[in-house]
């Protein structure tokens, strides 16, 4: 779905949300607001991306079929997309942190962790690399199949702390989602939760 902020009578976020309840169909979000607090609430509303007008038709391609080859729909990998490293498992545990990644889902201390897709791919990319540090520009390739010339590198910042507050027991001081200041994130299992956050 390309979505329009402003339009008349119901608002963009508001149609977001219910495509949100229904479930997670790709949205990109259109908008002349270019400030980072406006990308924040759109991404925070669960758009899979935001587009600052004026832009070209070939960026809006560009950006459709990004999203569209990161779907959970999408039978098999892109051809494009980066291999799997081979020590990836179906379901990996850290902590009581579990990762399915056959049925997309993240628990937490027996509890289901909702997640969009983007937040699970993005924490699924970071375990299956653990303590190595993975800066903005390959998550962006990675995760996002873009890049710092076609989307905001905040995006993955701003992802990253969604994240921690479902995941971390605190969010404030995160131990397994860590920022390694200019040069990236990483994943530290040995910061894995042992109970679920109060």
């Amino acid at each position: 779905i390309v979505l329009d902020l402003v339009m008349p009578g119901l608002d963009g976020l508001s149609v977001l949300d219910e495509v949100r309840r229904r479930g997670s169909t790709p949205v990109i979000l259109l908008s002349g607001m270019r400030s980072e607090a406006d990308r924040i609430r759109g991404l925070d509303h669960g758009a899979d991306d935001y587009l600052v007008k004026p832009f070209s038709l070939g960026e809006l391609e560009a950006r459709v079929r990004a999203v569209l080859r990161r779907a959970p729909s999408d039978p098999a990998p892109a051809p494009d997309a980066a291999p799997a490293p081979h020590d990836t498992q179906p379901v990996r545990a850290f902590g009581t942190l579990e990762i399915d990644r056959n049925a997309r889902q993240v628990r937490l201390a027996g509890e289901l962790v909702p997640l969009t897709r983007r937040e699970f791919d993005l924490l699924a990319f970071l375990a299956d690399h653990p303590r190595r540090v993975v800066g903005l520009p390959e998550l962006l390739e990675q995760v996002w199949q873009s890049s710092v010339e076609w989307q905001d590198p905040n995006t993955v910042k701003e992802h990253i702390r969604r994240l921690r507050l479902k995941v971390e027991a605190d969010p404030s001081s995160p131990r397994l989602l860590r920022t390694v200041r200019g040069a990236g994130f990483l994943f530290e299992p040995d910061g894995a939760p042992t109970a679920a956050p109060v």
